[in-house]
């Protein structure tokens, strides 16, 4: 059995809760004051119309911890410790819109792959 599979397996029990919450507090980005979904780069066509769907004020407020983040790093000084990201408070809002539109793409995609029906087929099947 892959590594892979076997942590699908348990994924629901409590060391893996445990695991992934140790994991999240490591990488940092909580003590920054920035959510997980804060870091999807920006650069590609998706997360730019995600970005474009999300509410304005969802946005204003992910520009608003990006900045305070950057603030802090070039300061070099550590965000207080009341303005980290709290682990309720990080869910994914971004997403879900990421998700969507990755499937409405693949949706175009598989319609654009369509091909018209010959008339020969379209009359073969017909009743007289």
């Amino acid at each position: 059995m892959s590594l892979l599979k076997a942590l699908k397996a348990a994924k629901s029990t409590k060391s893996i809760e445990n695991l992934s919450a140790y994991w999240s507090t490591q990488m940092g980005y909580r003590q920054k004051g920035v959510r997980y979904d804060d870091l999807i780069p920006e650069e590609n066509p998706i997360m730019i119309e995600a970005l474009r769907r999300l509410p304005h004020q969802e946005f204003q407020e992910r520009l608003f911890r990006i900045r305070r983040m950057f603030q802090a790093s070039a300061t070099e000084k550590p965000l207080p410790k009341e303005l980290w990201t709290k682990p309720e408070e990080d869910v994914p809002y971004l997403s879900p819109y990421i998700t969507q539109v990755e499937k409405e793409i693949a949706t175009k995609q598989e319609f654009d792959q369509l091909q018209a029906i010959p008339a020969a087929l379209r009359n073969r099947n017909r009743s007289s």
